[in-house]
């Protein structure tokens, strides 16, 4: 299967190549012109979420604790359909380049450079998360070692990223969606149709042993809040052709996404259900090695593979963006790769002492909700209405992020959820009081 995964490598690096002519100015890199049709917007959403995590994590999590996984991804279908009727709009008549770029507007230069900040280090550990999914896929393909797999997946990605820019991204996320709709959906048909679970074997329960009240709160507020308002999503729609299509481009990919929450979670509930013995793999990778028949195993690989190149070279992309436009207030190019190249090395690194996708993934997006989320969801809704006390709003931002983080500290699995909902209240409670501090929008800004 080495040839084909190489084959495959080739080809996405072609579409790359044949968009390079595109990324003639530091906007088309980022931005892709701000023309893209909706439907390239809505495959592109669809196939930037739907990564590793939402595959062979949600997999393994079905198979570890039951339908309760669902939940890691419905949560980011709901995000979505809220996004489109309260931001995406607003997001794209903003008319910023980035998250943080929006959130200078509204907040000042401080609130940019700290959500910037916030952004490449919460970026960098999801890029870690897709190297570890994708060291997984090339193992399963071609039996190399856990340690080269990461490797090479972060040197592909690094390469395929550097060449084409957010034009690329968006095209071969169209392609790529394609490969893994076709995959997941016909590895589910096959796996119910085929190799039928006893009948009331497959249980479908809301709370479990492993999953209760306090779990399915975080899952709806934290885990959402990172789609909600999240600076690939908004990358994505700051590259629309017009407000409207952006916003029925988050309402479109809520609804795909949840058809895609079902997939995957009925995948590792077939697992489950019919007591399959994953071994030393992860669930979905032993499915596909020992259970599905060879062609379809290979557009299974190909179809995962495909979701977290498509998840991971948008994070390359948005956190090397941010750092250059944002964080360090330059517009150069080159520079843009050289960060790509550097998130590239340290997701990497960060990638090889960890093994849990879900886990690292949950880790990363605690601080980045807990801070930003409330806060810039206030500020957002109230342009046009106030313009917030800058102060207040940094510090918000801030306080939130320092008590989500802080929780991944707390050995106590409740707490450190509990820690979560903390710097939420905080950012929220803080940015209220900078919008009643704040002035009217067409008041001067407040020293």
């Amino acid at each position: 299967m080495a040839w084909i995964l190489a084959a495959y490598c080739a080809l996405l690096l072609g579409i790359a190549l044949f968009s390079l002519k595109y990324n003639d100015s530091f906007e088309n890199f980022l931005v892709a012109g701000r023309r893209q049709p909706r439907f390239l917007i809505i495959a592109s959403m669809l196939a930037s979420t739907i990564g590793g995590g939402i595959t062979i994590g949600t997999v393994s999590k079905a198979y570890a604790m039951g339908f309760a996984a669902f939940w890691f991804v419905a949560a980011g279908s709901l995000a979505h359909f809220l996004q489109g009727g309260l931001l995406s709009k607003k997001v794209r008549q903003s008319e910023a380049l980035t998250l943080p770029d929006l959130a200078g507007k509204l907040g000042g230069g401080a609130t940019r450079r700290l959500v910037a900040l916030i952004i490449v280090l919460t970026w960098t550990g999801i890029a870690a998360g897709q190297f570890l999914a994708a060291s997984k896929i090339i193992t399963t393909m071609t039996g190399m070692s856990h340690t080269w797999a990461v490797f090479a997946a972060a040197l592909f990605l690094l390469v395929y990223t550097l060449i084409g820019g957010q034009k690329s991204v968006l095209r071969t996320d169209f392609f790529q969606f394609g490969v893994l709709a076709i995959a997941l959906l016909g590895t589910l048909a096959w796996l119910y149709l085929a190799k039928t679970p006893a009948p009331g074997s497959v249980k479908i329960e809301l709370f479990s042993a492993k999953f209760g009240p306090l779990d399915l709160a975080y899952y709806l507020v934290v885990v959402a809040g990172s789609y909600f308002i999240c600076p690939m999503m908004f990358g994505r729609i700051l590259s629309s052709d017009t407000p409207a299509n952006a916003r029925r481009s988050s309402f479109t990919s809520g609804f795909g996404m949840l058809i895609f929450a079902f997939a995957v979670t009925f995948i590792g509930l077939w697992a489950r259900a019919t007591g399959f013995e994953a071994g030393k793999l992860d669930p979905l990778n032993a499915i596909i090695r020992n259970v599905l028949p060879g062609w379809l195993g290979v557009v299974m690989l190909l179809g995962v593979l495909a979701a977290i190149l498509s998840t991971a070279d948008t994070v390359l992309l948005t956190a090397a963006g941010v750092l250059e436009n944002d964080l360090l207030g330059g517009k150069s190019l080159s520079r843009v790769r050289v960060w790509i190249g550097i998130v590239a090395v340290i997701g990497a690194i960060v990638a090889l002492y960890k093994t849990d996708i879900v886990d690292l993934l949950l880790q990363t997006y605690q601080g980045y909700t807990s801070g930003i989320v409330p806060a810039l969801l206030i500020a957002i809704l109230a342009i046009g209405k106030r313009k917030l006390e800058p102060r207040l709003l940094f510090a918000a931002i801030l306080g939130g992020y320092l008590f989500g983080f802080g929780g991944n500290f707390i050995p106590d699995p409740t707490w450190q959820k509990l820690a979560a909902f903390a710097g939420l209240a905080f950012s929220a409670l803080l940015a209220l009081l900078a919008w009643n501090r704040g002035t009217r929008a067409s008041d001067p800004s407040p020293a």
